[in-house]
């Protein structure tokens, strides 16, 4: 059970708001549409078992009609035969029998005979040929259907064991006699014996077909029943409606919340979005047109982020307006303390002119380069202000280089073959500097050592990290050389060592390749 509401769940999550608005509302409804349906069914029910109660009723009654109007007519046969086998006149005895039956002689006809050897005593009305043959017979069964005269016969005991009487009576008498109350459309009575049936009743033959329904009476017509065929109704029209109303209704109540819905809240909603999707800082927003169908809350949210945009917007042109000013005054910083340093530097040129050794000069001269890589540095990363990316390291290295590549520090006034590798790379200031005097130790034990050796600083991304770099620095002048194991003993490698440690990495050299190299983080380029 909890993973098919994990399955389930996902899946309404990805359902818009309006569609899920309709499968609640029709499955809140559902339980109303459906006790609506079982009521009307249940009227309908209970209509049809009245209905049925009643057409019972009408066969029941009618059955009792039948037999006790066949019952009265054989008790007044069986009573003038027992009297004609007692020895009474016969044609008196029939006379009397016609005034006493009178007008309901005619419907039906009668032979009464006075032993089982003799012929008819008396008869009344039109013998058919069936009744005759019945008459001819020892036994005769109390009742009887003749499907060939379309009538049904019917026997009595006199008083006298001898005598009997037989009465036929056509399909019409018998529906007479039976005189059912109610007119059942569509209907027809039959009297059915064990294995034979006459129609009381007629209906043309193509309705005859369709009687798919029979009401039985309880009580019985000497041994024949008395049944009524009828169409069974079909659902009619309302009762149709009342099922599919109830349907209709859930569906009706469910579409109109789903269009309330999407044209109240989802459509406002979706243009709000969009709006707030394509926003853009410092654009004019136009509020939402009022309407009929907005709702006033989401109109409301739309004028409020309308105003909250302005406000953004007017922050925003603050903002810019204070950056561009601490941008001039970082400038300002930077073009102070590039042109001190510059003072400085002339300055130190100035002493070193007057120096009255060849070795103080060089003191002067380390230290004017020293400060011409600090104000480098300045340099560039003041121009890096302008696009927030940091200083260029490829700038801030050349600059260097073409320091020393002009200096005229030495004797020979020779100045080394420099040559840059390095592609369009940022660094923060707080690595640029570390770097800066970095490259200027050791260009400057290149040109203490071997003016003339040949310089090439290259810079490699890492492949595992492309936040970090490594910065090489190859000469023929960095391999093995007495000279230069010695300016590193007498303290130039522990400055070389804390610069490395500024930039957090170790400083690797490399005698056989002759080279340099550190490990130093640089910005990253930001993806399109």
């Amino acid at each position: 059970m909890p993973n098919s509401k994990r399955a389930t769940l996902p899946v309404l999550a990805r359902l818009s708001i309006g569609t899920r608005l309709f499968l609640i509302l029709a499955v809140a409804l559902l339980p109303l549409a459906l006790g609506s349906v079982i009521a009307n069914r249940s009227l309908a029910d209970t209509a049809n078992e009245e209905r049925n109660r009643l057409l019972q009723k009408n066969v029941d009654d009618a059955a009792l009609r039948l037999r006790a109007s066949i019952q009265n007519d054989l008790a007044i046969l069986g009573s003038a035969a027992s009297q004609i086998a007692l020895g009474e006149d016969p044609a008196k005895i029939c006379l009397s029998l016609r005034e006493q039956l009178g007008p309901q002689q005619t419907r039906f006809a009668a032979l009464l005979y006075a032993s089982t050897t003799s012929p008819p005593a008396c008869q009344i009305g039109a013998i058919p040929q069936a009744l005759r043959r019945a008459g001819s017979e020892a036994a005769m069964p109390a009742g009887a259907l003749v499907p060939d005269a379309n009538g049904a016969i019917f026997a009595t005991q006199g008083r006298v064991s001898m005598a009997r009487a037989l009465a036929f009576y056509p399909a019409e008498s018998l529906l007479t006699l039976a005189d059912p109350v109610d007119d059942v459309p569509l209907s027809q009575f039959d009297l059915r014996g064990a294995s034979e049936a006459i129609s009381l009743t007629r209906i043309p033959s193509n309705w005859e077909r369709r009687l798919n329904a029979v009401m039985t009476a309880q009580s019985d017509v000497a041994g024949l029943n008395l049944d009524l065929r009828f169409v069974r109704p079909k659902q009619t029209p309302p009762e149709f409606l009342a099922q599919i109303i109830p349907f209709i209704t859930l569906l009706a109540a469910a579409a109109i919340g789903w269009l309330v819905v999407n044209f109240m809240l989802i459509a406002p909603l979706t243009q709000l979005q969009r709006k707030v999707r394509q926003y853009e800082i410092g654009e004019r927003l136009i509020p939402m047109a009022r309407t009929a169908f907005n709702a006033s809350e989401i109109q409301e949210l739309d004028q409020g982020f309308a105003a909250l945009a302005h406000k953004v917007s007017i922050d925003r042109e603050a903002l810019d307006e204070g950056l561009k000013q601490q941008i001039m005054l970082t400038r300002e910083v930077h073009h102070r303390v590039k042109n001190n340093l510059q003072i400085i530097a002339s300055l130190i040129n100035l002493h070193a002119r007057t120096a009255d050794s060849d070795q103080a000069k060089l003191a002067y001269g380390k230290i004017q380069r020293r400060v011409d890589a600090l104000a480098v540095v300045h340099r560039n990363h003041f121009a890096g202000t302008e696009h927030n990316e940091g200083i260029n390291l490829r700038a801030l290295v050349g600059e260097l280089a073409g320091s020393f590549e002009h200096a005229g520090n030495s004797p020979a006034s020779v100045g080394p073959d420099i040559i840059v590798d390095i592609d369009n790379l940022h660094v923060s200031q707080d690595v640029g500097v570390p770097i800066a005097f970095l490259l200027t130790e050791i260009l400057e034990l290149i040109h203490l050592t071997r003016p003339e050796a040949p310089v090439r600083i290259s810079a490699k991304r890492l492949v595992d990290d492309p936040s970090r770099i490594t910065l090489r620095i190859a000469s023929p002048a960095l391999g093995p050389n007495p000279v230069l194991e010695a300016m590193l003993a007498d303290g130039i490698d522990r400055v070389m060592t804390g610069l490395a440690r500024q930039l957090r990495a170790p400083l690797q050299r490399d005698t056989a390749f002759e080279s340099i190299a550190i490990a130093v983080p640089v910005f990253v380029p930001t993806k399109a």
